[in-house]
């Protein structure tokens, strides 16, 4: 494996000063990884990418970023870095249209570099192509998720942070998604998604990590924590004997 070019050890972050959610968190991915973070309701997950974006402060840890420590600055220097981030919700502009939308995507790039990522953008994603000129809202689910990543790529991110990019969606449109990161990984981003979808997620995978109470509990080959029972029993929803959990 190449050098990770996003890679945090020991973050401890939190919403409130001495309250933390993240307690001593590590990670890393490289270029052209898709690395998953699973674990339970209130495991830290979603708050542990926020820090690493700089929309939740963190008091103690590293995050180093194509190895510059860049934990405590602005999310907006973070993201000027290389770093793109898609939130689970409000993450699309309904009220303006899909190509309006990855203009304010692309705001702080060059005119050339924008149309570069717009030309990119549509080529990746057919679908928001035919509907450029029509407003976000029309778009299904999955269409939201295609234009919230899009969006997120204009900035032309060396690594791009998702969470829960499959929540709510069909089956079906699951697939697409994925399949669509594993495409943008092919190009050689890295990307670093928190997914409730355990299994699935998994199987897109090349490594995940597990939390819990904002902890590193396991960590591994996607592989490897697709068979491993503790890992399945515990946080997948497979009981012994490959039976899916209720």
């Amino acid at each position: 494996m190449s050098a990770p070019l996003l890679s945090s050890r020991g973050v401890v972050a939190g919403y409130v000063p001495g309250l933390p959610i993240v307690h001593g968190v590590s990670a890393h991915v490289a270029a052209g990884e898709v690395v998953t973070i699973i674990g339970p309701n209130g495991a830290g997950k979603s708050t542990f990418l926020k820090a690493l974006v700089g929309l939740v402060p963190t008091t103690d840890g590293t995050v180093l970023l194509r190895d510059r420590d860049v934990a405590g600055l602005p999310t907006s220097e973070i993201v000027a870095a290389g770093l793109g981030f898609v939130p689970q919700t409000g993450n699309v502009f309904t009220t303006l249209t899909i190509h309006e939308n990855l203009t304010v995507g692309g705001h702080t790039v060059s005119r050339a570099a924008l149309a570069r990522g717009v030309e990119r953008a549509y080529a990746m994603f057919p679908a928001l192509a035919a509907k450029r000129n029509e407003r976000a809202r029309v778009l299904s689910g999955g269409q939201r998720q295609m234009l919230a990543i899009a969006r997120a790529l204009m900035t032309d991110p060396a690594v791009l942070l998702l969470d829960e990019p499959t929540a709510g969606l069909s089956p079906k449109v699951v697939g697409e998604v994925f399949a669509d990161l594993r495409q943008l990984a092919t190009s050689g981003v890295a990307v670093l998604m928190v997914e409730q979808n355990a299994r699935a997620a998994l199987r897109l995978s090349d490594r995940g990590y597990v939390l819990a109470e904002g902890r590193n509990r396991f960590e591994g080959q996607a592989a490897d924590l697709l068979a491993d029972r503790a890992v399945a029993e515990a946080f997948i929803g497979v009981r012994h004997g490959g039976a899916e959990g209720h």
